[in-house]
């Protein structure tokens, strides 16, 4: 024992719950009770390391006191209040203790769940700062492109959607602790990230919310007593500029913390807008700001307080869309634009069945744009024809704040999460074309969320581990829809009957039914709104017991009730220049038309002031002194503007309500057993039971049924070679009854519309929320790390899946499918939408001292993706090919903590996209370079 130690008893004694404190921290993750799919993990370490602080400050300064001199503490990656952590295996030494950091990967060696682990550093080192990036870093997972609203994950190939915030996400999205109710939530930057994790399969007996394919964790660096500054500036191409911060520390020495992270993300898009270059398509245009407080007003309680801010901003997310020619025929030979309704048609001209060409709509022949005349070829067909004038974009805006309180009571940690979040989301999109057709449509999202959870966990060394807990979370959300027309909009929409009588064949009443065109829609809006309001709680509980040294057993339960309402209206809120071609109303919405035959002429039974209104529109469009002075040809031209009209108007609802509530259980089962000290198996079973909705389809109640999921999982973790290799593998099978999933509804309104207009294939559907029968998803998974090379680590993922519809016979016809006359196909036995069968990343790098006190480091991550079809009706011009995306970076670190780095995403340039039946989104992040300097203050 060396002189100091003894003569410092005391202090020396008081070392013992520092160790035990590090100890329970390590024990508490290799015994399962806190996973890395355990979203409050974090949170409830705060009291046991905040004790640690305090205890290693005070003998910090009585070591001082006696010319004693003391290092921090490596404690595990992701507490939240550690000290600046020394490297990763790194033993750092504090009197006779020491303590090794240890990968977290390695730390989940004893959880019987398949888990991926992605830490901060690994992001950071090739800016991989949005979900997109994440995923490409992790096997079996999938982000589903698309603009913030709409994006989704995918887990095991099940969880793929679009824009329906009626129906809860498979895959959980978790920050911080915090359930998200909408993915969208996290479809931004992240920035100051400790680590990622990825746990497959029904989740919910841990705490949170409940998920019925996997969570997404995101976990956030923590305010620290330690002071830290550190900041990386990058400029790049396409104007980019990405700036961070991330700095805190001490405000009162052993009482109150704070940590802030800031982060700006500016750059063009790389493509533009033919019509107006001063706009690009995925912008960036970000703003984030994150403060931290951290209170320890004693050993055993603490409290953290964040909230963070992304202001409205505005992005053109919307509208990236190549075109080209829809193929002429069907497979039985049949015509697919028989009666001229595509864009081709209505700009270049079609030929019908009979071999009859009619040229394009003479309303927009010969317009010039930009000095320069628009014709179809040229400036809507192929890549890059980026035409159109609605610029607005789309504006989105995040900000939340939560409360964690954690107490530490003689044998359990009692803890508290808080939160509130609010998110909006504004979009305005446009048809394609610089014709003014859809002026100020899109739609628009406003959503909160409250939530609270309390959770209690026992302390190493009972007979059971356990963790218990209550969850309540309520949202609010206004889905809003708008409709908007211009000038061209009547000429775009009119069927080919439609601008015959108006345009094509008017003779001398050509300019009134050129006015009649105009008239129809331009400045009219429609607008609807879906609110949906939710309330879900739940009592969760998980154990493990350790019936041997070898063998233990992991049981949880969960009960979560749900209530939710949804309610949908929709009104014309402007009439614009054609109130007078109104119908008489629309499933009893009033709109104040006069009521006339499909011929034009009035119906029995008009009011004096409706006949007044076909007097005036006879007066305004001809010149007549009362409608009854009309030609038929005249008539007719009216009853085409009415039609037309009421054709784009559309379903109106005055309101309508659907109610949803349920009790849904969620079970987990299994043993795991411990071969050796560095392997362990395990068995698992996993039930979930994911929401019905409370849903409105075509303006009638359409409630869709819970999703349940049974899943079993066999896997194998090991820690190879003195640790240097970790495997691990896992074989699973989920079967899922009533999957719920984007279906098409047919749309009875717009059907029987069609119909009546006589065009040819009238079958219309709506995009709408619904239940599979029956889907299966089953595969294996592969998550490897190796560190046995000097100075080289590598990290390996590979996922198969084979993720399927067992039945599914009310399929929507995919496009090439069309002149099928059944309504539906039958779809069971092929696989999901946007399900690659092989997935996986590779990534390694290296770092090595040179020139003396420098650090030459490299690396790179490689995702592939096999084969997979893109749409939601498995249309074989939806396949996508196998591909694979690279991020490089190489760099030079120096002595004092600065770096710079050369970082190019996207390496080879991979552009890989579906055939397409008559359009397709690029990927809209080509190779792209810049050079980035960080280091610290």
């Amino acid at each position: 024992m060396s002189k100091t130690q003894k003569a410092l008893p005391r202090q020396h004694f008081r070392v013992a719950p520092l160790t035990a404190a590090v100890a329970a921290s390590l024990g508490l993750l290799a015994s399962g009770s806190v996973l890395a799919a355990d979203p409050p993990t974090v949170a409830e370490l705060q009291a046991e390391i905040a004790r640690v602080l305090a205890e290693n400050a005070k003998l910090k300064q009585a070591l001082s006191a006696q010319g004693g001199v003391s290092a921090p503490v490596a404690s595990e990656v992701t507490t939240p209040v550690a000290a600046e952590p020394a490297a990763a295996e790194e033993p750092q030494a504090l009197g006779e203790i020491t303590v090794r950091g240890k990968k977290k990967i390695e730390l989940l060696k004893d959880v019987p769940l398949s888990v991926s682990v992605i830490s901060g550093n690994e992001l950071e080192r090739e800016l991989a700062q949005d979900l997109s990036a994440i995923t490409r870093r992790s096997a079996g997972i999938q982000f589903n492109q698309n603009n913030t609203r709409g994006a989704s994950l995918s887990i095991r190939g099940l969880g793929k959607r679009s824009f329906t915030e009626t129906q809860d996400p498979s895959v959980g999205m978790v920050v911080d602790g915090v359930a998200y109710g909408l993915s969208q939530l996290a479809n931004f930057d992240f920035y100051d990230v400790d680590s990622v994790d990825v746990t497959r399969g029904p989740q919910g007996t841990l705490g949170g919310k409940g998920a019925s394919s996997g969570v997404v964790s995101v976990n956030t660096r923590r305010p620290s007593f330690y002071p830290s500054a550190d900041y990386q500036v990058t400029y790049g191409q396409r104007d980019t500029l990405i700036a961070k911060a991330n700095l805190g520390g001490p405000i009162i020495d052993d009482l109150l913390a704070w940590r802030g992270s800031f982060v700006v993300d500016r750059s063009r898009g790389y493509y533009v807008n033919n019509f107006d270059s001063n706009y690009s398509l995925y912008n960036k245009n970000r703003v984030s700001g994150r403060t931290q407080f951290l209170f320890t007003p004693s050993a055993d309680f603490n409290a953290r307080v964040s909230f963070d801010l992304e202001p409205h901003a505005p992005q053109v997310q919307n509208g990236l869309t190549f075109y080209k020619n829809q193929p002429d025929r069907f497979a039985d030979g049949s015509l697919t634009d028989p009666s001229g309704t595509t864009t081709r048609a209505k700009l270049a001209g079609y030929t019908n069945a009979s071999g009859v060409f009619t040229p394009g709509r003479a309303w927009f022949a010969g317009r010039d744009f930009n000095g320069t005349p628009y014709t179809y070829d040229a400036n809507y067909i192929g890549d890059n024809n980026l035409n159109f004038n609605e610029n607005q974009g789309q504006t989105v805006h995040n900000k939340g704040g939560q409360i964690d309180l954690t107490w530490n009571l003689a044998n359990h940690t009692l803890t508290s999460i808080t939160a509130t979040r609010k998110y909006t989301f504004d979009a305005h999109n446009d048809e394609g074309t610089p014709f003014d057709i859809n002026r100020n449509g899109g739609g628009g999202v406003d959503y909160q969320q409250f939530s609270q959870e309390f959770k209690i966990k026992n302390k190493p060394g009972s007979a059971v581990d356990y963790v218990a807990g209550l969850f309540y979370l309520k949202t609010d959300d206004d889905i809003a829809s708008k409709t908007g027309w211009g000038s061209d909009a009547g000429a775009w929409f009119a069927t080919t009957a439609q601008y015959n009588a108006l345009d094509r064949n008017a003779g001398t009443n050509r300019g009134a039914g050129l006015a009649l065109l105009k008239d129809s829609l331009d400045d009219a809006i429609a607008k609807g709104d879906t609110i949906v309001h939710t309330k879900s709680s739940a009592i969760y509980g998980n154990a493990t017991w350790p019936t041997t040294d070898e063998l233990s057993v992991n049981g949880g339960l969960r009960l979560t009730h749900e209530n939710r309402n949804t309610t949908d209206i929709r009104f014309l809120t402007a009439n614009g220049a054609g109130a007078a071609l109104n119908p008489v109303a629309v499933r009893g919405v009033a709109l104040g038309g006069f009521n006339s035959t499909s011929t034009g002429a009035l119906a029995a039974g008009n009011t004096a002031a409706q006949q007044a209104l076909a007097d005036a529109v006879a007066s305004r469009y001809f010149g007549a002194a009362s409608y009854s002075a009309l030609t038929s040809t005249q008539l007719a031209q009216v009853a085409a503007a009415k039609s037309l009209r009421a054709g784009q108007i559309g379903q109106l609802i005055s309101g309508i309500t659907s109610y949803y509530s349920d009790n849904l259980w969620t079970g987990t089962l299994g043993p795991s057993y411990r071969f050796s000290n560095d392997v362990t198996g395990y068995l698992t079973w996993q039930y979930g039971e994911k929401s019905g909705s409370a849903l409105n389809v075509n303006g009638l109640s359409a409630n869709v049924r819970p999703e349940k999921t049974n899943a079993f999982e066999l896997g194998l973790k090991s820690s190879l070679l003195k640790n240097t290799l970790i495997i691990n593998a896992d074989i699973y099978q989920m079967n899922i009854r009533d999957y719920q999933s984007t279906v098409r509804v047919v749309d009875d309104f717009t059907t029987q519309t069609n119909i009546a207009n006589g065009q040819a294939n009238p079958l219309a559907y709506v995009t709408a929320q619904g239940n599979v029968p029956k889907a299966r998803a089953r595969g294996l998974e592969l998550d490897a790390v190796y560190s046995g090379i000097p100075n080289l680590s590598i990290r390996v993922a590979g996922a198969y899946t084979d993720a399927r519809y067992v039945s599914f016979p009310l399929a929507a016809k995919p496009d090439e499918q069309a002149y099928l006359a059944a309504a539906y196909v039958d779809q069971s036995g092929l696989t999901l939408p946007g399900v690659a069968k092989w997935t996986g990343n590779v990534g390694a790098e290296y770092r090595v001292p040179v020139w003396g006190n420098k650090q030459f480091h490299t690396s790179f991550n490689t995702a592939f993706t096999s084969r997979y079809n893109n749409t939601d009706t498995l249309s074989s011009y939806g396949v996508v090919p196998g591909n694979a995306i690279t991020d490089f970076a190489i760099g030079l670190g120096f002595k004092s903590g600065f770096d710079v780095s050369l970082i190019v995403k996207n390496l080879t340039d991979n552009r890989a996209h579906e055939p397409a039946w008559s359009s397709y989104s690029p990927n809209p992040y080509p190779r792209w370079y810049g050079l980035t300097f960080s280091g610290k203050l």
